[in-house]
């Protein structure tokens, strides 16, 4: 088996599984990207397709299968996904998986399939694909990978076993990110603010959301009512910057807009500890949110994260997004000079 570190759980049930004999049809591994979910399905593939096996739960890791299941060669397994340059995984994508299934296997006893995104399913898709869940080839098993259950249909995951990946913790995050030569500040801090998923630390370490974070706490401990539309002005153009489509701008907002949400959240932690240790996200500024914090009650810092809060639904909500970040910005100004 792989070494993915953090899920040893999803290791051990499926396991058991295969040394019991009774595997479902159907898998769904649930979990956020970089958790390890597609190199245990791959890894599964392998034990179910491996011909030179000893252990029903192992893998030679050597044979044709494998090696042919590794390079995405074998036969008798297929990954499908979201076609390139396309945004959802579309119902011919699973017509031809079906068709696929429908064959006999050609070296082994079963064919294996492994759909990933496959939250990103079309509603025809998904309905095409459940008629194959629901009288699925005998000598067929498959694996859904997706990120949450929120988009898959509730006929669709009842028909599957669900395994779920879980996030790092934290300090495990951090010390994989020093390791790729990351400041321990900025490592740190980036892997709370993805909350322990691998993937999601990437992209954010790709847009450059540290150094970016940086700017941001010392523009919102310097802030004042003649600062609060420049501050609107620099976030929102960040948020444009690159983004390929308006709903991806709206979501790169709702990300720089979260960095704002733990600065606070870290402030609110330093009050409550009058003066002494809080495990705050943001090392590099900790000092000066300990200088800003003193003296203040704690919930005068969790209001300013409520008002963030509000803020991020609200965008995702089509609220009108200058306007939105205006409203915060003063709103967060007008309070800090009353906590003053």
């Amino acid at each position: 088996m792989p070494d993915i570190p953090g899920q040893h759980d999803a290791a051990r049930l499926l396991r058991a599984a295969l040394r019991s004999g009774r595997l479902p049809h159907a898998y769904l591994f649930v979990g956020s990207s970089g958790t390890g979910r597609l190199a245990m399905a791959r890894w599964l593939a392998q034990v179910l397709l491996c011909r030179r096996k000893v252990e029903p739960d192992e893998c030679c890791g050597e044979c044709d299968d494998c090696v042919a299941v590794a390079s995405g060669r074998h036969p008798d397994y297929r990954e499908a996904g979201v076609p390139a340059g396309k945004q959802l995984l579309p119902i011919d994508t699973i017509r031809d998986l079906q068709r696929a299934a429908s064959l006999k296997p050609v070296l082994g006893v079963r064919r294996v399939f492994t759909v990933t995104e496959a939250e990103m399913m079309t509603i025809e898709a998904a309905n095409c694909f459940l008629k194959t869940l629901e009288e699925p080839p005998g000598a067929c098993f498959f694996v859904l990978i997706a990120s949450s259950l929120r988009q898959i249909p509730e006929t669709v995951v009842s028909r599957c076993q669900v395994v779920r990946f879980r996030n790092l913790p934290p300090d495990d995050l951090q010390h994989r990110l020093e390791e790729q030569g990351m400041d321990p500040e900025d490592a740190h801090w980036l892997a709370r603010r993805s909350w322990g998923s691998p993937g999601l630390a990437q992209r954010l370490r790709e847009m450059g959301l540290a150094a970016f974070n940086r700017e941001l706490v010392q523009r919102l401990r310097a802030m004042s009512l003649e600062d609060n539309f420049g501050l609107s002005d620099w976030l929102d153009g960040l948020a444009k910057e690159g983004a390929a489509s308006a709903a991806r701008s709206r979501t790169a907002l709702q990300e720089v807009l979260e960095c704002a949400l733990l600065y606070y959240r870290d402030l609110a932690l330093a009050a409550a500890a009058r003066g002494g240790t809080a495990e705050l996200c943001n090392r590099a500024g900790e000092d000066g949110i300990k200088e800003l914090a003193s003296g203040v009650e704690p919930d005068a810092f969790v209001e300013d994260a409520e008002l963030v809060l509000e803020t991020i639904e609200g965008i995702g909500a089509n609220a009108n997004r200058r306007l939105a970040l205006d409203r915060l910005f003063t709103g967060l100004a007008r309070r800090r000079g009353t906590a003053s």
